[in-house]
């Protein structure tokens, strides 16, 4: 009897025994759970922070690029723009084509002029840009290698409906009865200037930017062709005075010989560069035809031939070393008669600026060969 007690004693005490380390074991496994729903929850806070950092940091950079923005354009008086700053939409623009008004930002852009092409390509989106006109896409042009695989535009209206533009942008040349038929069809038609100077053309840009609401992209692109103007800058006060007094003509021959004067884009790229352009000085506008004897008369010390060999450049280039007529112009003497790229002579575009420098390296060879180059690129938002 006594030791069946003892035996139910220690069973006892045994159930007793573990009792209290199950409920030991219990309150451990609470305290763990709580301890990690704290962690949790800590974890969610440091994450949510951490957003709210995120946030708070992207738009303290949206802020600066606002900011960045204004302070770049505050210096821009841009004709036909009443407020550059005001990035609001609507917006409104005094173009060739009279008061246009954009409702929101355009998302399928299309021009109807290579000089449009190649600048709207140097700031803007390239994922908007739904066509490109045939110019554009000549190999060997400033941007062939983005467009040539585009769809083309041509003056048929049914190439540029089919691509369902928002916007098109056209130059001064532009077939009136085509763009009041886009109109017709619902479709804004910007029409505007292509201007020669270093000024102009960025004004050109920053006209286009605005209505594009690309203004970001321009600031680059405008960066870009001041670094160029600076360079030519370097090359002319190397070069001094003295040697920059030559008087250039750029004169091409078709039908007849046309000089580029006074407001013409190569007697703008001759100006740039820092030299005269003696075409412009013996009264010639624009581009101008003019006799051979006129020719003959502004005898100049340099010849630019704008004109590519399909269109009998070196034809040209030959008569002009062959003629007996020619042999006392100083061009013709001392070989300084050159075919000149036409990509950056005869286009409308800011890639005239590179014209500039290509003359200074024709006139005055390997005096810049070792010197750092500023880049000028095709596009510098591209497919951002």
């Amino acid at each position: 009897m006594k030791l069946i007690m003892k035996i139910f004693l220690l069973m006892f005490l045994l159930i007793i025994v573990a009792c209290q380390e199950n409920e030991e074991l219990t309150v451990s496994e609470n305290n763990q759970i709580v301890e990690n729903i704290e962690d949790v929850n800590k974890d969610e806070d440091e994450h949510e922070h951490d957003e709210d950092k995120d946030h708070e940091h992207e738009d303290e950079e949206a802020h600066d690029d606002e900011h960045g923005i204004t302070e770049f354009l505050e210096v821009y008086n841009v004709p036909g723009i009443k407020n550059l700053l005001d990035l609001s939409w609507p917006r409104e623009v005094e173009a060739m084509n009279g008061t246009i008004t954009i409702d929101e930002k355009p998302e399928k852009i299309l021009t109807i002029s290579t000089g449009h092409d190649e600048m709207i390509f140097g700031f803007a989106n390239l994922n908007k840009i739904v066509g490109v006109t045939s110019f554009s896409q000549s190999p060997g042009g400033n941007i062939y290698e983005l467009t040539k695989d585009m769809p083309t535009i041509s003056s048929e209206i049914e190439t540029i409906v089919a691509q369902n533009p928002d916007i098109v942008f056209a130059d001064p040349y532009a077939n009136t009865n085509l763009m009041q038929s886009l109109v017709d069809l619902g479709i804004t038609v910007v029409q505007t200037q292509l201007n020669n100077t270093s000024e102009g053309r960025i004004n050109d840009i920053l006209f286009a930017a605005y209505v594009l609401d690309e203004l970001e992209g321009s600031m680059m692109l405008i960066d870009a062709i001041n670094e160029q103007i600076e360079f030519i800058e370097f090359m002319k006060s190397n070069i001094g005075d003295i040697d920059l007094d030559k008087n250039i003509l750029s004169v091409t021959y078709y039908d007849a010989y046309w000089a580029a004067g006074s407001g013409s884009t190569e007697g703008s790229i001759i100006e740039l560069a820092g030299y005269n352009n003696i075409a412009s000085e013996k009264g010639v506008e624009s581009n101008n035809m003019i006799t051979k004897e006129s020719l003959i008369d502004m005898s100049p010390d340099v010849i630019a031939i704008p004109q590519s060999v399909e269109w009998g450049g070196q034809d040209f280039y030959d008569s002009l070393l062959s003629d007996e007529n020619f042999s006392s112009i100083p061009a013709v003497v001392n070989n300084k008669v050159f075919m000149v790229n036409t990509s950056h002579f005869t286009t409308l575009s800011h890639f005239n600026i590179l014209g500039s420098i290509d003359l200074i390296d024709l006139i005055e060879p390997n005096f810049f060969d070792d010197v750092e180059r500023p880049i000028l690129k095709a596009c510098y938002q591209c497919y951002e």
